[in-house]
């Protein structure tokens, strides 16, 4: 049965292109993502799925851990779209397949005549979201189209999510888990912007905490005696210090224990940028800092926050600083590499590619995260080879023809040996 399922996906390669290249020329840059969403129900709908579009609501989100506040602004009418099918049994296994549907900016890239207009050559795919990630939202899609063209009834429960997943994820993956979406296991469709394809698993994610720190300066008295004031500068340059300090301190104390990356460190703070409100021969008053730091557990949000403010307050005087959240903010995450369910996912792979040996990355903030830790679900990430380029960079971003069309029967694969799936039901 499963050759068979596979050998039609081979048949209908170029309709299952067609329907990634439909999307693309639909635009859904940044929150605008009404048009593209219309599609994916239509095609929910068409599987038979019990799908509804519902709007991504952060009202009940801004106390979560995880919570940061988008850079973008959504179209008013932007919305998530979700499908379910049922099986017979309330008590059997389920899957949760997701992905999202907006894209970079229509100029990130690059100033593109037309950022949509797809090109297909040398085996790649070119177009605005080809690769992030509207090629894992049509991976969903076709793989679930054809298990269901042979295999009439599934033993499990599956879901299928189109989100509104940048920047952070709380308009869209966080807002469908809160309201209840989520699964036993989970797989996260997004190409693998490293480059490695599917020899890359997804299994852990890093916390990442994204800062503004504030720092305000004093002039000095305006007579003879020359006060100097306080330059906000120099405050900054203290602080600055000290927390290469505690990224010293830290990079010894929290080191990995296991995988391929056993005995790095597991800490890092870097410092983004650093500007002042001021130029030559003035006091600066005000003195803004951007810090990230990329974690891993036993560390959490909090305590990342906690231990900086306590550094910066024993640095600076009470009222001579602010921290607020930046644009990101991540609780680390894993689902361990011997799981079964990332077993049943690498076997897959193996099956249909060849692959064997796998890199279990350690991305920072992806959103594999968040059905972990708010769905108790067990999420992997896979994808299939592609080029997302650097902002500004005129080159346009691209996912292998090949690798997507691989990716739809690994995907495949997965969902059709989960029917006889027994592995463990807990994160």
């Amino acid at each position: 049965m499963l050759e068979r399922i596979l050998n039609d996906i081979d048949a209908h390669e170029d309709e299952i292109v067609a329907g990634l290249k439909r999307l693309i020329e639909t635009p859904s840059s940044d929150g605008k993502a009404t048009m593209a969403q219309e599609i994916v129900y239509e095609e929910f709908k068409k599987l038979g799925l019990e799908t509804e579009s519902f709007k991504g609501d952060i009202r009940p989100l801004v106390n979560y851990p995880d919570y940061c506040q988008s850079d973008i602004e959504f179209d008013e009418n932007a919305y998530n779209v979700a499908g379910r099918l049922y099986s017979d049994n309330p008590q059997v296994d389920s899957i949760m397949l997701f992905g999202h549907i907006d894209t970079e900016s229509e100029d990130y890239f690059g100033n593109f005549a037309n950022p949509y207009e797809v090109r297909i050559t040398d085996d790649r795919i070119y177009g605005l979201g080809s690769s992030d990630d509207k090629g894992g939202i049509a991976m969903m899609i076709y793989a679930l189209k054809y298990l269901l063209k042979h295999v009439k009834k599934l033993p499990y429960d599956i879901t299928l999510m189109s989100v509104l997943g940048k920047h952070g994820g709380a308009y869209g993956t966080l807002s469908a888990i809160h309201k209840g979406y989520t699964a036993v296991n989970s797989i996260y469709l997004h190409p693998a912007e490293t480059g490695h394809g599917f020899k890359e698993i997804k299994n852990i994610s890093l916390g990442i905490v994204d800062l503004n720190i504030d720092i305000y300066g004093k002039n000095g008295a305006m007579h003879d005696d020359l006060d100097p004031g306080i330059n906000s500068n120099i405050s900054a340059m203290r602080v600055i210090e000290a927390l290469e300090r505690l990224n010293e301190t830290n990079r010894k104390k929290y080191v990995f224990d296991f995988g391929s990356f056993k005995g790095q460190s597991s800490y890092i703070l870097n410092i983004g940028s650093i500007i002042s409100d001021n130029g030559y021969g003035g006091i600066s008053l005000h003195t803004s800092i951007k810090v990230r730091v990329r974690f891993f557990m036993p560390l959490t949000v909090k305590d990342v926050m906690d231990e900086i403010e306590n550094v910066i307050a024993d640095t600076l005087d009470e009222g001579m600083y602010r921290i607020t959240k930046g644009n990101m903010c991540a609780s680390p995450a894993m689902v361990a590499n011997e799981h079964q369910f990332v077993k049943l996912i690498e076997d897959s792979i193996t099956s249909i590619s060849g692959e064997s040996s796998f890199i279990h990355q350690y991305h920072g903030g992806s959103d594999i995260r968040l059905p972990i830790i708010y769905g108790n679900s067990n999420c992997v990430g896979i994808g299939p080879s592609c080029i997302l380029p650097l902002k500004g960079s005129g080159e346009m971003e691209w996912i292998s023809r090949k690798d997507y069309i691989t990716g739809v029967k690994i995907l495949a694969t997965v969902l059709y040996k989960y029917q006889n799936y027994k592995g463990e039901n807990n994160v």
